[in-house]
């Protein structure tokens, strides 16, 4: 069984493809959801694509971009795109259920091969499926419709480096169109807006690129400590972007553990890990010295990001390693 190439016919491949599935018994398969959440340029590629390796980790062979544009009313918050934050409300019980059949229909295991094309013995009543796509800091509430039993795993990288790397990729953006995430958008100053669109974006109107990344990690990460802390404690966890890289091992059996997934040290990286597929250049603590005056005014703004979730982080059985 093929996927389809275009994007308009996914939601009615889906449907076809799973409708010898009851609504309840797709809900059952996918009851095991893990939701990476994080700002942009975090490193939840690096982390999703390590997650994907391991077996008993399934995923839909990569980001949820292209599900989520196969429902036009789920672009942005409302026609006035004040936001790309999703809700309850968008997630009523038609979207619900195709969007689950879209993601069963497109599940892989962690060598590629598809759950539809397993034998009907074969194919487990339960699976872990990992979802990722940086958009998901935004939309926890309607994710929660979605996936109701889902987890969540909170990526957090200290906000210079994420800050230098957006500013990087905002600016290719720019010029080339790769991570472009709104073309022409009503308001908007330049021809383009990259990464995802928090609430009062508006403000960043004649801004710097500098400004503006730093808006961008500050309000993910506001809203991801707000919508987690709603939810029970064992329904989400921490890692730091500094703990995967210095101990990849170690953080990813963690992280295991918490998804309910059972591995030993071979099927596990050792060593330095590769560059993820999305990376522009190597990671470097340093890389933020190239943007030092910017930073120096956005210390404010960042600093009370980072202490709140120095704070968020407190009283967590399983500590945070900041690196």
């Amino acid at each position: 069984m093929r996927a389809p190439q275009a994007k308009a016919d996914l939601r009615q491949a889906a449907r076809s493809a799973t409708s010898g599935f009851s609504a309840p018994g797709i809900e059952a398969i996918l009851e095991d959801t893990v939701i990476i959440v994080s700002a942009p340029r975090s490193g939840s590629s690096l982390l999703f694509e390590q997650l994907a390796l391991i077996p008993g980790i399934w995923t839909i062979g990569g980001e949820s971009h292209g599900i989520l544009r196969a429902f036009p009313h789920l672009q942005a918050e409302n026609p006035e795109f004040d936001s790309g934050s999703l809700g309850e409300v968008h997630a009523d019980a038609e979207t619900r259920q195709l969007l689950q059949s879209c993601f069963l229909y497109l599940l892989k295991d962690h060598h590629g091969g598809r759950y539809l094309d397993r034998p009907e013995s074969q194919r487990p009543s339960k699976v872990c499926l990992v979802e990722k796509t940086p958009r998901n800091a935004l939309n926890i509430p309607f994710l929660l419709n979605v996936f109701p039993r889902a987890k969540f795993i909170y990526l957090y990288r200290d906000p210079r480096e994420t800050v230098a790397s957006l500013i990087e990729a905002w600016s290719l953006g720019l010029q080339t169109g790769r991570f472009v995430t709104f073309h022409g958008l009503p308001g908007w100053d330049r021809p383009a807006w990259c990464f995802l669109l928090p609430r009062g974006w508006r403000k960043m109107r004649g801004r710097s690129l500098a400004e503006i990344a730093a808006f961008q990690w500050s309000a993910s990460n506001t809203v991801i400590m707000d919508e987690l802390a709603k939810l029970p404690s064992q329904r989400w966890t921490t890692i730091t972007f500094q703990s995967l890289i210095a101990q990849p091992r170690e953080a990813l059996a963690r992280l295991c553990r918490f998804a309910g997934i059972e591995v030993d040290d071979g099927q596990l990286p050792d060593g330095m890990l590769p560059l993820s597929r999305t990376a522009l250049t190597p990671p470097r603590a340093d890389k933020w010295m190239k943007y030092k005056n910017e930073f120096e005014a956005l210390s404010p703004t960042l600093s009370a990001t980072a202490r709140k979730f120095e704070s968020f982080c407190q009283g967590r059985q399983e500590p945070v390693n900041q690196g």
